[in-house]
């Protein structure tokens, strides 16, 4: 499909997201086709097929996703970068590393502007026809002008900021009327031809890859109901759609909004949290095969026949993983990427030189709302140090006081001993525990000693405390645990606006794992309204084999998932595990990611079943398997009408840059993401698919990075997708709110402005896995939206103008990769003619030399005015564009 340089990229659909959220699941059901059976929105009530326990054989969907195999021009390559592979490239910006520091300085004088605008913009508001204020900045001879509106004399309805009229105007014509943005937000636009050619290669050079990379994570989304933004691919089916000849079904979906707070959030009590029906069994088995489990189902004729459903085999898998891996390292990608990186964080930069002003002004005249109440989750947090070193050590004295004499701890030998007796042995009392002596809270001798920090979870330095106080399976069954964790619970629930995404352990050890740790939650009813959970998966297959507790790593994944396959194909057989899972949202794979591996996978490694060495599986092997497992356990539970799972591990927070290629591929979002700072490839491709970071400064800086080094500024000031967690409070927190003390500190080291931190609070809402009808309470309905359209001031405290902001220079770097595309697949179809001619007409080689040359002249040519027109087209622009010459001039309009 050719489109016009100056046409938009815009998706006004909602952002089809493959988590937990029952709606969402529905929406992506209608859109890609993935199983033909029929479920509601309420997960809790089954179709009448699903009761009657029969699933209908689905179909494979072919037409509904880009095969990066299929499209042609994309096949080219892994060719191009094996040929560049060889070419030496010298190019100062391509480095490995770049950090650098660029702190944003913002001007006394905007104070007092600031001041005055607040004053007046009730009365800009009311009389907008007659009263504006406009900033023009020209680029004549060079030079630049700023001229202001005389603005009105103060009157006494200035006072009144929160009067219905303003509400409307803010609400109403800011979010939905692209002339109101326009008036109030200022742009910044790059007019001028791009002379520098060398700039042009490396762009044409870095397009097919980009484009391949993007449609490969795709693919693995789609497959795993997973999320994929509505935006780019849209942008990937108008770019490739001529070559791939592939139509999606529309998701849009569009609320109706005339109420300001139509939806609320379920209201579940929590003493009904687990009183979920069971649903009856259905005709289904499952089987591992090479690692992963496939679904069968019954078949008149031919007994047990596979369900035909979207898979991803191994070797298909280590083409794309080794594809990737070429990209990080070649050279004009590098530089191309490390250019855009670059030009993005500028740009923000100048974006808030202009419009910090009428961002402030826009969250101080929201009524009600400001940072300390807008939602905001806890994207990364451990459930066993979920708590400070002084909540810990106040639980454990009050229990010591109430509990002594309850039977807690069974030694190696079979003595069962009181909470009193265990203290008297470390010879102990309540009265001289102290945070020093408990020993939880990381120093500077944990820096770069992974091996320290995992033994700060031991209080006092014993594995006994460990398992009595915050372990889920022990000889009380996690009774302390859960009166420790409900106590953090009850502080969220006081804060009501804080939440938090729990993670429990599963260690693949047994295969009753997990019927033990749905029974502590069902039992001690752990739930409330600000927790979600996860599930962590530590990769420890070695200590398993070298206890004796794992033969092959095919034992640890049928302890992890058979269990889960089982409750979802007859939920009577695990009626807490079913039960479990329904407030389950994701899977997490954790552990010391510095360890040695081998860093790759390759065609001849052994299967799971075959796997019996002692050495542990490297981190790419664990999340194949991991992710492929997943996908078929989603597609099982969206045929039965059940919540699906996100996958988020660990990744990038130490060890080898190969990590993030692979979460890149497979994992909805992940948490730390250090290392993208060292490639500026990846990095660039998690700004082009919106992939979340949960980062956790003060973790790393107790770790692996001083706070002062660490990326994520420079990481949202890109526009990445990052938010704010905290990882372990036990360990590096103070407070009783450890998650506002990590904005607190980012906020004071960093000169956050109230409106990052609220975009920050909003990137961490998007990226949990809190269920969509809550994400619509809290973000407002249309938060699924692209751009201005899924933002709702009015419970983000986000300004229209920067959710604009974000959303254009997205749009603009995908605008820039198709037109690059388009004109480099025009000049390669020209050279195939000509090819073609000479091949029939040999004779007339000189004729064709010349045509050939006057080709290449035209299609540089081509490119320069189609990046050209790339800058100085805008989705709200209705001005003239700025005269064209060499040097790079900047219009804000």
């Amino acid at each position: 499909m050719n489109t016009h340089s100056s046409e938009e990229v815009q998706a006004f659909g909602r952002q089809t997201s493959a988590s937990s959220d029952e709606w969402n699941q529905q929406t992506i059901y209608d859109a890609r086709n993935v199983l033909q059976t029929q479920h509601t929105n309420d997960t809790s009530q089954p179709t009448n097929e699903q009761r009657s326990g029969k699933i209908a054989k689905p179909q494979i969907y072919p037409n509904h996703i880009l095969h990066p195999e299929i499209i042609p021009s994309l096949n080219e390559v892994p060719a191009e970068l094996i040929k560049r592979r060889n070419v030496r490239f010298n190019d100062p910006s391509a480095i490995d590393s770049f950090e650098t520091e660029m702190p944003l300085e913002i001007a006394s004088s905007l104070q007092d502007e600031l001041e005055r605008a607040v004053q007046h913009r009730v009365a800009q508001d009311r009389n907008h026809d007659e009263h504006t204020s406009t900033v023009t900045i020209t680029s004549e001879n060079d030079s630049s002008q700023d001229s202001y509106a005389k603005e009105p004399h103060p009157t006494p309805a200035t006072s009144e900021l929160f009067e219905h009229t303003h509400r409307q105007t803010l609400a109403r014509a800011s979010i939905y009327d692209k002339s109101s943005l326009r008036e109030v937000f200022q742009r910044i636009k790059i007019a001028g031809d791009f002379e520098d050619m060398s700039h042009i290669e490396d762009l044409e050079d870095a397009v097919g890859p980009l484009l391949r990379a993007m449609v490969i994570r795709e693919k693995y989304m789609i497959f795993s109901l997973q999320s994929f933004p509505t935006t780019v691919a849209k942008f990937l089916t108008k770019t490739l759609e001529q070559e791939d000849q592939s139509r999606r079904a529309s998701s849009t979906i569009r609320a109706n909004t005339d109420d300001p707070h139509p939806f609320h959030p379920p209201v579940i009590k929590r003493e009904e949290a687990f009183n979920i029906p069971i649903l009856e069994s259905v005709d289904v088995c499952v089987k591992p095969e090479k690692g992963i489990y496939r679904l069968y189902i019954p078949d008149d004729t031919k007994g047990w026949v596979p369900v035909d459903y979207l898979v991803v085999d191994r070797n298909q898998f280590i083409d794309d993983y080794t594809l990737l891996s070429a990209m990080i390292t070649d050279g004009p990608l590098k530089s191309f990427c490390y250019r855009r990186l670059q030009y993005l964080k500028a740009r923000f930069e100048l974006h808030c030189l202009l419009n910090e002003v009428k961002e402030w002004a826009a969250i101080k005249s929201t009524p009600h709302r400001d940072f300390y109440n807008v939602r905001k989750v806890d994207t990364h947090i451990h459930a066993a140090s979920s708590m400070n070193q002084k909540h810990l050590l106040r639980f454990m004295k009050k229990k010591m006081k109430t509990s002594g004499d309850m039977n807690v701890y069974k030694t190696k030998d079979g003595r069962v001993m009181t909470l009193k007796e265990v203290f008297d042995e470390l010879k102990i009392t309540a009265y001289d525990l102290s945070v020093d002596m408990l020993g939880v809270h990381a120093d500077r001798n944990t820096f770069q000693r992974f091996d320290r920090f995992n033994a700060k979870y031991n209080p006092l330095g014993q594995s006994a405390l460990r398992e009595i106080f915050i372990k889920t399976d022990n000889y009380i069954e996690g009774v302390f645990f859960a009166d420790l964790l409900k106590e953090v619970m009850s502080d969220l629930e006081d804060s009501k606006y804080q939440h938090a995404e729990l993670r429990l352990s599963i260690y693949g050890k047994s295969s009753d794992e997990w019927d033990k740790l749905a029974k502590w939650c069902v039992t001690n009813t752990m739930y409330s309204a600000n927790v979600s959970w996860m599930v962590q998966i530590p990769r420890l297959y070695d200590v398993y084999h070298a206890n004796g507790i794992a033969k092959n790593f095919q034992e640890f994944l049928t302890n992890l998932f058979q269990p889960l396959f089982d409750a979802t194909i007859d939920p009577s057989s695990h009626p807490d595990l079913f039960r479990f899972m329904h407030h389950l949202t994701g899977f997490d794979s954790v552990d010391d990611e510095t360890k040695p591996e081998r860093p790759i996978i390759t065609a001849d490694m052994p299967h799971p079943e075959e796997w019996n060495m002692k050495d542990n599986p490297p981190y790419v092997y664990y999340l194949f398997y991991m992710y492929a497992n997943i996908l078929s356990l989603n597609q099982l539970r969206r045929a039965r009408g059940l919540n699906t799972y996100q996958f988020r591990p660990h990744c990038g927070e130490a060890g080898a840059v190969t990590h993030l290629v692979t979460a890149y591929m497979v994992a909805e979002n992940i948490s730390h993401g250090l290392l993208l700072r060292k490639t500026p490839v990846l990095q660039y491709l998690f700004y082009l698919c919106q992939i979340g970071i949960a980062m956790s400064p003060l973790s790393n800086n107790s770790l692996f990075i001083n706070y002062n080094r660490n990326p994520m500024l420079e990481y949202f000031e890109r526009g990445l997708c990052v938010s704010l967690s905290t990882d372990d409070p036990m360990q590096f927190h103070f407070t009783k709110e450890p998650l506002m003390e990590e904005y607190s500190i980012a906020a004071q080291v960093w000169k956050l402005s109230s409106v990052d931190m609220c975009e920050l609070a909003r990137n961490s809402v998007l990226m949990s896995g809190f269920s969509h009808e809550v994400k619509m309470y809290w973000l407002g309905p249309d938060y699924q939206e692209s751009g201005v359209a899924g933002n709702d001031i009015r419970r983000t405290n986000v300004p229209a103008i920067r959710i604009a902001y974000r959303y254009e220079a997205l749009c603009e770097e995908l605008r820039l990769l198709g037109n690059a595309y388009k004109c480099r697949q025009e000049r390669k179809e020209k050279e195939r003619r000509l090819q073609q001619m000479q091949a029939k007409a040999p004779s007339s080689t000189n004729l064709e030399r010349a045509v050939l040359n006057n080709g290449k002249n035209e299609s540089t040519s081509n490119l320069q005015s189609l990046l050209s027109s790339t800058n100085n087209d805008n989705n709200y622009n209705n001005g003239t564009n700025g005269t064209n010459n060499s040097n790079h001039d900047v219009s804000v309009f």
